[in-house]
């Protein structure tokens, strides 16, 4: 883990998220860039080119000197050395920005607020978090407003069993054993869901014997409604951090409706790490 991107909007949440950011370049010993991306605002067609061309120049500067100020306020609060800082101002649209910086820069993680205060920013999760899960090469590491700056001692990924977990697990131990974070792989099934115990049974075994020496474990429950299900073991174990790994059929869509992510990223505070899984 080198280098963590961080986009900010400069909103006060954006200031918040930046100390947990601050929070694993420390543990991770890492860099951390600092990104803004800037646009305008709407045009009419009858404006001149040079007149756009004054608004890109004028934002830009204003971007800049946003920027500046918002990095002397996270060096204060999370004592970060400046030269393991960079900052970067990109005009354009921004999660396709974000996205392209941290394959331009080889980012090893994104860590992004929920909700900021400009139009870009105003509903992270229905559509512009969720937008960079999907898109981005890298781990995805997501701070809701008002989560503790907390060393994260225990994450709980909710498995469902799809693609190559032992892939997927093995990323994430690539990011929480240096730490000694320790994790819990949970796997919620459906009642009804015809001959699938054996499978369950199978993969499950397939799991604790591949990660034996590790700090891990493997749970497997079975309820009516997976998401409920999930809901309530995280109420009961309160682990600090969620994990979703995403691909084509991924319990990220169904995760992210509305009163799941009410309880679990607004009102019970917890992180999200999300990266890809084949």
């Amino acid at each position: 883990m080198k280098t963590i991107l961080f986009p900010t909007d400069f909103s006060d949440n954006a200031k918040h998220a930046a100390q947990y950011a601050g929070m694993l370049a420390r543990l991770f010993n890492a860099k951390i860039v600092l990104l803004n991306v800037y646009s305008i605002p709407t045009i009419s067609e009858y404006q001149l080119p040079s007149e756009i061309e004054d608004f890109i120049v004028r934002n830009r500067k204003e971007a800049e000197q946003n920027l500046q100020h918002f990095t002397v306020h996270f060096i204060e609060k999370t004592g970060l050395a400046s030269e393991r800082i960079t900052q970067r101002v990109e005009y354009g649209l921004a999660t396709d920005k974000i996205v392209s910086i941290a394959n331009q820069i080889k980012a090893d993680l994104i860590v992004m607020g929920t909700q900021g205060a400009s139009n870009i920013f105003e509903r992270w999760l229905g559509t512009h978090t969720q937008e960079v899960m999907k898109k981005a090469n890298c781990p995805v590491w997501v701070v809701p407003a008002g989560s503790p700056i907390n060393y994260p001692l225990n994450l709980l990924y909710a498995a469902d069993f799809q693609g190559d977990e032992i892939a997927a697990i093995d990323k994430l131990l690539a990011i929480t054993k240096p730490l000694g974070i320790k994790c819990k792989v949970v796997h919620v099934h459906d009642y009804f869901e015809p001959n699938i115990g054996h499978a369950i049974q199978e993969m499950t075994s397939l799991l604790e014997d591949k990660f034996e020496k590790e700090d891990l474990a493997v749970k497997c429950i079975n309820r009516a409604e997976i998401i409920e299900g999930l809901e309530t073991y995280i109420k009961n174990h309160q682990p600090d951090v969620i994990v979703l790994a995403t691909h084509d059929k991924s319990l990220l869509d169904k995760f992210f409706n509305d009163s799941v992510t009410k309880h679990f990223v607004q009102e019970g505070k917890l992180p999200l790490l999300i990266f890809k899984k084949q």
